[in-house]
């Protein structure tokens, strides 16, 4: 790979950006060079289409400046693209999730973990014709520079403050594809709100993960759906919100990453602020573990700290896929002599949940299936989950959010 001359001339990408205004510029100066030189051949006529030329000019560069695509976000700034993206690199999976739900999945050229294919077809099983463009696009975990020179991208979605962590990465090159390929813009340490590197903390801001759909689909020109979705989103908050029981008559639970075996138990947030938890915060359940500050994603716990806790309800993160045996963590729990003991085990309410790598539609979905762990006799109860399940295909009166209206959003129709 050639490194790009600092002294060279303007980029393809400067070309697709500023070459419109550079042409209209040079015909500009053109007519006003030619009027300079006749003027006293000027006619009455000649002088008007002159005007009508560059009105005409200046009307086509207002237009093309409000036909722009921009947002802002930090840690990144203002993005500004002419045109909305159609070649997109994404690593974290709730990009891909936005992309689909803004009908922009043919976009994406690139993703991290396949796991999000199957939990994004777990939940729209329901969905007609609704198709995963990315699922053939994942790859392994991180990237390096000249990958994304291969892919040649209008667009990456990833915190470059994220990206200045990585092996390999450093300041120059974060802002060598930015000026070469395509604009960073990310926010990866809204996450739980973490702290971001030292060098970027400085104003580094943090937004929830409807706020970051919100610019995603602005950098798209996809602002009606991502309204109609937003809709959606606070009617399902209202529908929740309104049936919550009393802070003192809700249950405890514990919000576990588990492996089939019981041979690690990593404890996550259930409550704390940040898009890993856009859809157990709103619903307000009890940490059993009684909100424990730790530093990173997760703690790992055994299971004599788990009965210690002893919680109502477990959320057993990433088993609703039919790789993962369900069924035989169920049934290791009740073997385990210490883990036979604990209430959710003694109760069945040991439940799958999807991923906390979630974008919007997967919080819909997510949202709605957690309330039903948590509050059945508010919401309904969640059916009993057997390995390879498709989502439940609950009826009108027993969704918290309109499925069928996000089915339509995301195809396009009834904006």
């Amino acid at each position: 790979m050639n490194e790009t001359d600092e002294n060279a001339g303007p980029t393809r990408r400067d070309y697709l950006k500023y070459g419109g205004a550079l042409l209209g510029g040079g015909l500009l100066a053109g007519c006003a060079g030619q009027s300079g030189d006749t003027t006293s051949t000027t006619t009455a006529t000649e002088t008007a289409t002159e005007t009508e030329t560059e009105t005409d000019a200046a009307e086509t560069t207002t237009e093309a400046a409000n036909s722009s695509y921009e947002a802002e976000l930090s840690p990144v700034g203002t993005v500004t693209l002419d045109e909305p993206p159609t070649n997109v690199f994404t690593h974290f999976p709730w990009f891909p999730d936005m992309a689909s739900a803004l009908g922009q999945g043919d976009t994406v050229n690139n993703l991290w973990w396949d796991g999000t294919v199957a939990g994004l077809e777990y939940f729209t099983a329901g969905f007609d014709d609704f198709d995963i463009e990315w699922a053939d696009a994942a790859g392994e975990y991180g990237f390096t520079k000249e990958r994304l020179y291969e892919l040649d991208s209008d667009l990456h979605l990833v915190d470059p403050a994220w990206v200045s962590t990585q092996d390999n990465w450093n300041q120059a090159d974060i802002d060598e594809v930015a000026d070469n390929i395509g604009p960073w813009f990310g926010n990866y340490y809204s996450n739980f709100n973490a702290a971001p590197p030292e060098e970027w903390a400085d104003g580094y801001e943090y937004y929830d993960l409807w706020e970051l759909f919100d610019r995603v689909a602005s950098l798209y020109g996809e602002r009606e759906r991502y309204e109609a979705l937003q809709s959606v989103r606070d009617e399902q908050l209202t529908t929740v919100e309104d049936g919550l029981p009393a802070e003192s008559e809700r249950p405890t639970a514990a919000y576990l990453s588990l492996s089939t075996d019981l041979s690690s138990i990593y404890l996550l947030r259930l409550n704390a602020p940040g898009y890993w938890n856009a859809h157990t915060r709103p619903l307000g359940a009890v940490d059993a573990f009684g909100d424990e500050e730790f530093t990173g994603p997760f703690q790992e716990v055994d299971m004599e700290a788990l009965l210690e806790a002893d919680p109502d309800v477990i959320l057993s993160l990433w088993t609703v896929t039919e790789t993962v045996d369900f069924d035989g963590l169920k049934q290791n729990l009740r073997d385990d002599p210490v883990g036979r003991e604990l209430a959710a085990v003694q109760n069945d309410r040991v439940y799958p949940q999807g991923t906390r790598w979630q974008g919007p539609l997967m919080n819909l979905f997510q949202t709605e299936m957690t309330a039903k762990q948590l509050y059945p006799d508010q919401f309904g109860d969640w059916p009993t989950y057997q390995d390879g399940d498709d989502y439940p295909d609950f009826s009108a009166d027993e969704q918290l959010f309109d499925h069928g209206r996000v089915e339509e959003i995301v195809a396009g129709e009834n904006l």
